[in-house]
């Protein structure tokens, strides 16, 4: 009888806590265990962020040397040229804004997965552009009012 001998509770007395239950070994949506029905990978937010990285990258090289070309185009015509360069920057940008945007969040929501490296590229990617079209929309404000 090597067992402790268990006396029941004293009247009054406060029980015992129960034992914690053991995890399931399957995934549920509140343990986290594999094979759990998740609503949306961060695995996948993240491959799409990487992937809107390369493509908004890719929008910016191409409106650069579109921009070029459109200037010397319609530099013959100049007061068809000014409003047209001038149109073709302003979607240029609000469109390259928009998609380093949605980069910048998909990144920062994809980083919760194991995919660290895809989403980091992705918020580098976003966060850069971001910040570089706000500053060339703010000089060339800047600029327009002096």
């Amino acid at each position: 009888m090597s067992d402790p001998q268990q006396f029941p509770p004293a009247p009054g007395a406060p029980s015992a806590p129960a034992p914690p239950t053991p995890a399931p070994p399957y995934r549920t949506a509140q343990t986290g265990y594999p094979g759990a029905p998740a609503a949306r990978d961060s695995g996948d937010l993240a491959r799409a962020a990487f992937a809107l990285a390369i493509v908004s990258v890719a929008l910016s090289l191409l409106s650069t040397v579109l921009f070029r070309f459109v200037i010397i185009r319609l530099s013959y015509d100049m007061h068809l040229g000014a409003s047209a360069i001038g149109m073709y920057n302003i979607v240029g940008e609000v469109v390259l804004f928009l998609a380093y945007g949605v980069t910048l969040i998909l990144g920062i929501l994809g980083a919760r997965s194991s995919r660290t490296l895809q989403a980091g590229i992705a918020i580098g990617v976003g966060g850069a552009g971001v910040v570089g079209i706000a500053f060339a929309v703010l000089s060339s404000l800047i600029a327009s009012a002096i």
